[in-house]
């Protein structure tokens, strides 16, 4: 779907703001979250076939997302290698939770156990409690079945409730 620059620029004032808080949300940096967006509406309007793409909106928030879940998992590998060449993980992780302490350090924690999921769970759990999306728009930006979606849904959110038990997070809600 190779296209013009004006079609670029018209692409990118549409879609931008919902693709940068889809991936501020999954990221949690600004900076990382804009080069996504801006790799995304790229990588899609030069390098996609050149079929039409029925929902551009839906295609780009499926790229966008699993852009971000590809970072998310390259920084988890670099920490874990930088964690076991360096210090005792376990050590590391009650001195960042004791700083942090409340609130954010049980959403950090809820957000590193998704990120634990299997693949094909974790990105309909982060899209559906994450970024808000109801299933017909997951769906649309999985490709998906809708009745598939629930499926996985409820099966990721089971598996994410038994983590968070073995971390002693769950009975706080």
């Amino acid at each position: 779907m190779k296209i013009n620059r004006q079609e670029i620029e018209r692409i990118y004032g549409e879609h931008s703001r919902r693709l940068y808080l889809a991936s501020l949300r999954i990221l949690g940096n600004s900076q990382e979250a804009e080069d996504v967006v801006q790799d995304t509406i790229l990588k899609v309007c030069t390098d996609s076939p050149s079929t039409a793409i029925d929902n551009i909106g839906a295609y780009l928030t499926r790229c966008c997302v699993n852009r971000s879940l590809d970072i998310i998992r390259k920084r988890q590998t670099m920490q874990y290698y930088r964690t076991e060449m360096t210090v005792n993980p376990n050590q590391q992780y009650q001195e960042s939770t004791s700083e942090q302490g409340g609130e954010k350090a049980v959403i950090a924690r809820i957000i590193s156990q998704i990120a634990k999921l299997p693949s094909n769970l974790r990105q309909i759990v982060s899209l559906k409690l994450i970024e808000g999306y109801d299933y017909e728009e997951i769906a649309q930006i999985t490709s998906m079945k809708e009745s598939s979606i629930r499926s996985r849904y409820m099966r990721g959110r089971q598996r994410l409730a038994s983590m968070l038990k073995k971390e002693g997070i769950y009975e706080r809600f």
